[in-house]
């Protein structure tokens, strides 16, 4: 029993260092979405992910998975950094884009070399909104895999400017209450105080702070704000 005990206590010890080291991992590499990835983030990803298993369990020589793991975050990390410095070095590791569609016209030999069929293509046109293929006018992939498409000036949305409105100008939301408590620098960031947050929970129809689930407003005075259910 004592035997099994300090196996579990090593594998736990072993597990925490393993999603340690997989912490700093990430926080090396950004903070992509797997969509963001390029094909060789999310191989390396993946790999990593092997050795960290690995070296929660391998009772015997878990320096050995730790080291591989410091090895490939320490890659990562250059190939990363590299590729923000460099132009060159950004393309070598991340490709170029591949103009799959232009002027209206879908470039054979970019399917190909892109190894794209012709269905996939169309597929990926749907989900972007485009069942009408003359409506597109450029069709770019990504480096990440994502297919972008720029519609032609006829089938995009009207704007207001096509218009002759001048809107309001855009403003981002600020969090004000999350979960029923007070973002002050979020207030402060708006240049409004708790005193107009009051009158406006007033004016929803709530008399305490304590009852809002979640408040927002952007610097417009646009405000929004709700009970928790």
């Amino acid at each position: 029993m004592q035997q099994i005990g300090r196996e579990i206590a090593q594998v736990a010890l072993t597990s925490l260092l393993s999603l340690a080291a997989m912490f700093l991992f990430t926080r090396l590499g950004g903070k992509r979405q797997i969509a963001q990835m390029s094909p060789f983030d999310y191989l390396n990803a993946v790999t990593v992910g092997s050795i960290a298993a690995e070296m929660a369990t391998n009772l015997e020589a878990w320096y050995r998975p730790l080291t591989a793991l410091i090895v490939y975050g320490v890659v990562t990390w250059g190939v990363e950094r590299s590729a923000c410095k460099s132009v060159a070095l950004r393309t070598f590791w991340s490709g170029r884009a591949v103009i799959l569609m232009q002027n209206g016209v879908i470039r054979k030999e970019s399917l190909r070399r892109a190894m794209i069929d012709l269905n996939e293509f169309l597929g990926q046109a749907r989900i972007a909104g485009y069942f009408d293929p003359n409506e597109i006018e450029t069709a770019i992939l990504e480096n990440n895999g994502q297919i972008s498409f720029l519609p032609k000036s006829t089938s995009r949305p009207a704007t207001p400017q096509d218009l002759g409105l001048a809107p309001d100008p855009a403003s981002a939301w600020y969090d004000l209450i999350l979960d029923g408590r007070l973002m002050a620098d979020n207030l402060k960031a708006t240049g409004r105080d708790e005193s107009w947050l009051q009158a406006q929970l007033h004016k929803a129809g709530i008399g305490q702070r304590h009852e809002v689930f979640y408040a927002a407003c952007d610097k417009q005075g646009r405000f929004f704000a709700c009970r928790g259910a």
